[in-house]
Parts: C-alpha cells; structure tokens; sequence
C-alpha cells in the first residue's frame, strides 16, 4: 500500500529536524526564511543545532525529535535538515502508527531514504 500525504499550501507547516547528522543552527536558518517567504510555517525540532560528537544529539534525543515529528498533528512536511548514518541507527525503534493514519512528506538525503 503507498501512502500519499495531501498536496502543501500557504500556511503548511514544514517540521525540521535532524535525526542523522549535526546541522549549525546558522545554516538552518537560510532555510527557515526561504520557507517562511514562500507562504509556509516551521517547526523547528530540538536537534536543530544541537551536537553530540558527528551526531546531532544522542540516539535517543534524535528518536524523540523525530517521532514528535511524525506523530505531530500539526506537521505536514519534515524537513530532515541533513544526512549522514545516524538515521539507520534509529530506524528500527520509531513508531510509524501516527504516520500511517496521517502521512506527511519526509524530505531528505542519505540516510533519510530509508
């Protein structure tokens, strides 16, 4: 069965965050008022900015940050503000029941394909 969230309007909310790699909060920034000029809300997660080792924030820190994200009603977009492995290493614990009953757009790289 594929999923198929609703199409973005003026005044979706993008939800950012960063389960896999760290971002500087500066960088993220050129993104929040790009969207913002373009009609859109955001989000910004608790792992924007935040840094632990390559990481942005620890397993379990980036597990949470996501799935708020994915359970949010509020939410439909996230916005994975950058890539690396770290998603692999949360994959398997989140809970996609929130997900499946309202779908939203994921948008990202690497790892975030998964």
């Amino acid at each position: 069965m594929v999923l198929m969230s609703s199409y973005l309007t003026n005044n979706s909310t993008f939800g950012i965050v960063c389960p896999s790699g760290y971002i500087p909060m500066e960088r993220v920034q050129a993104c929040v008022s790009t969207l913002q000029q373009w009609g859109y809300n955001v989000q910004l997660g608790a792992t924007v900015g935040l840094q632990y080792h390559y990481f942005a924030g620890t397993d379990a820190q980036r597990l949470q940050d996501l799935q708020e994200a994915l359970n949010s009603t509020t939410v439909q977009a996230i916005f994975c503000a950058r890539g690396g492995y770290g998603l692999s290493r949360i994959i398997d614990a989140l809970d996609f029941t929130a997900f499946i009953q309202q779908p939203k757009w994921v948008i990202g790289f690497s790892d975030v394909t998964i």
